[in-house]
Formats: structure tokens, C-alpha cells, sequence
């Protein structure tokens, strides 16, 4: 099932109160199969900082239970794995329906600290399309995960934090731990299904970039997560470890890039000459080969045919 997209503050006191008081924030957290202490600790950060919850449980046999989940938070729970594109539309559905006005995203494995939620609030622009997001950091290898820019062309290069105190702007980021208006949604549309989940936030960054939504990065609110299964840093790159399935994701979707008319054709291609080189090196340092080249072939053929969705063998 496919929907298209058309449709410096830390600690409590008055940082709390702007999330608590001035405006309505929901956190829309995507599950699947959960380490469910970390997911609670997750929440409790969140909920301690003024913030409305909404767990959407993407596991197929419910992993999360009603009567254990913390109060304060709502779980919605699909039954499927229906892809974090899916997942997190549904989670904005109910906070737009509920009157939220800022909507943030998590990953289950997110990690904040406490007055993470009131330094990125406090940063957006209310009542306007605004986007923001924290300083992300690699929970396994500590390493800096950095923000994209483009130029007028669509050349994009690597953002780093530097020496930057306060927020800059950026083209892409990573959707979790980001922080955005509804105003956003009412302007660019919601997230697009057909990518199913690698190059969801790419895809959404770039519309929002073609619609002059502005986008930042605050350097003082930092999230740690888990990127892969694991890392291996080689000198001129890191290579994340993820499944063959995923891997299958990240190729076809290299060529949905072209397909939508906002993204730059120089970054789908450079995009896409990434992600080939970093899983053609994952292929020599993994022991299945012989899975991941299934997937890596499959990837080109969906790819090239313009499969979209969850479909993948």
C-alpha cells in the first residue's frame, strides 16, 4: 500500500515551559521490535521535556503492549512492517488530528539528552514552515554523521559541525531527532511511501528545499544512534554494516532518486555512485556474499523496472 506525498537552552525550567505551555509538541516514535528499556528510557526523556508521544509499531505480531507502555504516551500499532515512510505519516496524521503544532521524529534507539527537545523547539520559527535537527553522532564508531548542502547546481557537499555554535543551513539531514512546524506538511506534503525506508528523509529533505522551507542544524542539541549492525572505518570511508534486505532498499531507491523532479540530477548521481562504492565494499568485508549479491541484483532490476514499496525478494 503506497500513498504519494501530494496529500543555546539545556536542563528544565523556561525551555520546558515553551514546549509545555506556548506550543503542542508530539514526538512520533517508529518501533520495530524495540529494545523496549532503551525505547522507555527514550520516552521518559521526551515526556519529562513537555512532549505528547506517539509510538507506531511497525513489528508484524505486536510487539508492544497498552497496559505497559508509559503514561503519556499513545501507541498505534499496524500489524505489518509497512515502512518507516508509513509509519511516520500515520504518527503525523494523529498529531496534526490532536492539534499538534511541532512534530519531532525518533528512531526507537535514539539517544538524547535531557533539554534536547527545548533547545531545538526554541529554535524553530512557530506557525511557519521550519525544520530543524540536532548534531548527530554514530552511538557505535562515536562517529560524526554529517548534514548535506547543495549548491545551485545540485552538487552537494558534507556538513560538519566545525567550530559552529549556533544553527546553520543545511539541505538534507537525518530524519530522526528532527524537529518541524505542521505548517511544513501543509506546504511540502507528507512523506513519500514509495521509498519505503532508505532515502525517505533525502527524498523529503529535497522537496522541502524546493519549496524554500529552510532547514538547520543545532549544533547545541546532540542524538546518538545506532547506525547498522555495525562499522569499519578504512581510512577514506566508513563502511555501515546493514542486512542484505536493507542494502536492497538503498540500491533500488538510488533510482527513484531521478525519478522526482525537485532532486538535482548531479546529486542523484553522485548519491547513487556513493551508496554503490560503500556496498561494493561492504560485499568484500561480509561472509554471506553470495546473499548480498542476490539483493544487489534484484536492487538493479526493481530499480531499473520502477518497483517501489516494500516489494523485494
Amino acid at each position: 500500500m503506497s500513498r504519494s506525498p501530494n496529500s543555546p537552552i539545556r536542563g528544565t525550567g523556561p525551555a520546558v515551559d515553551l514546549v509545555e505551555n506556548i506550543v503542542k509538541v508530539y514526538s512520533i516514535v517508529i518501533c520495530y521490535r524495540p529494545d523496549v528499556p532503551q525505547l522507555f528510557q527514550l520516552c521518559g526523556n521526551l515526556l519529562v521535556n513537555g512532549s505528547k508521544i506517539i509510538l507506531v509499531d511497525n513489528t508484524e505480531t505486536p510487539y508492544l503492549a497498552k497496559q505497559n507502555i508509559p503514561a503519556g504516551c499513545q501507541l498505534i500499532t499496524l500489524g505489518f512492517n509497512s515502512g518507516i515512510a508509513h509509519a511516520q505519516n500515520v504518527g503525523i496524521a494523529v498529531a496534526v488530528e490532536n492539534g499538534g503544532s511541532v512534530i519531532a521524529f525518533f528512531d526507537q534507539d535514539s539517544k538524547i539528552e535531557q533539554g534536547f527537545l527545548p533547545t531545538l523547539v526554541s529554535s524553530l520559527s512557530i506557525g511557519i514552515p521550519d525544520i530543524v535537527s540536532p548534531l548527530h553522532f554514530d552511538d557505535t564508531s562515536n562517529v560524526e554523521l554529517p548534514s548535506l548542502r547543495l549548491n545551485r547546481y545540485g552538487v552537494s557537499r558534507t556538513v560538519y559541525r566545525g567550530n559552529s555554535l549556533g544553527p546553520y543551513p543545511v539541505d538534507v539531514v537525518i530524519s530522526s531527532g528532527s524537529v518541524v512546524t505542521k505548517e511544513v506538511f501543509e506546504v511540502a506534503g507528507t512523506l513519500d511511501e514509495d521509498f519505503y525506508i532508505d532515502h525517505v528523509d533525502t527524498e523529503w529533505c529535497l522537496r522541502c528545499r524546493s519549496k524554500q522551507i529552510p532547514i538547520r542544524v543545532v549544533p547545541l542539541a546532540v542524538m546518538r544512534q545506532r547506525i547498522g549492525s555495525k562499522s569499519i572505518n578504512l581510512g577514506i570511508t566508513t563502511v555501515f554494516f546493514h542486512s542484505p534486505v536493507r542494502c536492497y532498499f538503498q540500491l533500488r531507491n538510488c533510482f527513484h532518486l531521478f525519478r522526482r523532479p525537485h532532486i538535482p540530477w548531479l546529486f542523484a548521481w553522485r548519491e547513487t555512485l556513493s551508496i554503490f562504492f560503500s556496498r561494493a565494499l561492504l560485499l568484500l568485508l561480509v561472509a554471506d556474499k553470495s546473499t548480498y549479491v542476490k539483493a544487489y541484483l534484484c536492487a538493479l532490476r526493481d530499480g531499473l523496472k520502477g518497483v517501489t514499496g516494500s516489494k523485494h525478494e
